[in-house]
């Protein structure tokens, strides 16, 4: 059956860069701290903003980080306000980092993460959740995950994905 051995989907959506000035991130969504759909209890809804070029929390080895979940809308904009606004239905998971993913996985420390004239902004549908129940490795749960398989288009048919972007006004 064809899709029957593919591996989970990590995400659902997609990755882009802009120039560094668009650095003020705001959200309406899950926050003010990173969160994911396996991790979200803790965070609660609101609006929340934060400067991508200064990271909440920077992991001991570089990783994928700073997601922000239920994320109804969010704008990157410049220093005087300018740049884009996502919106979402149903709603997001948004991130946005001043490296590129590229840079992560050659990382193995903070320090060796390069400063780019970019920053990589990723908006999502979904991502995977992140597992790791306890110490030593648990697995992402089965409700969390996304799995690939033969019929995923039509079991998803009815949930559109729509992202609307607005240029100008933060």
């Amino acid at each position: 059956m064809p899709g029957k051995e593919l591996p989970n989907i990590p995400r659902i959506g997609m990755q882009f860069k802009m120039p560094k000035a668009f650095d003020n991130m705001k959200w309406y969504g899950r926050g003010p701290h990173e969160n994911y759909w396996d991790r979200k209890t803790g965070a609660a809804v609101g609006v929340y903003s934060e400067k991508v070029s200064e990271p909440a929390h920077e992991y001991v080895r570089p990783q994928e980080n700073g997601n922000k979940t239920d994320v109804r809308w969010m704008t990157l904009t410049n220093d005087v306000g300018k740049g884009l606004k996502f919106s979402g239905l149903p709603l997001l998971s948004v991130s946005a980092w001043p490296y590129a993913m590229e840079d992560i996985k050659k990382a193995m420390h903070p320090f060796e993460l390069p400063e780019r004239d970019f920053i990589t902004v990723n908006v999502d549908y979904k991502q995977m959740g992140v597992g790791g129940d306890n110490s030593w490795g648990a697995r992402t749960h089965a409700e969390y995950l996304l799995p690939a398989k033969e019929n995923i288009a039509k079991e998803n048919e009815a949930k559109k994905y729509k992202v609307k972007v607005q240029f100008g006004a933060g």
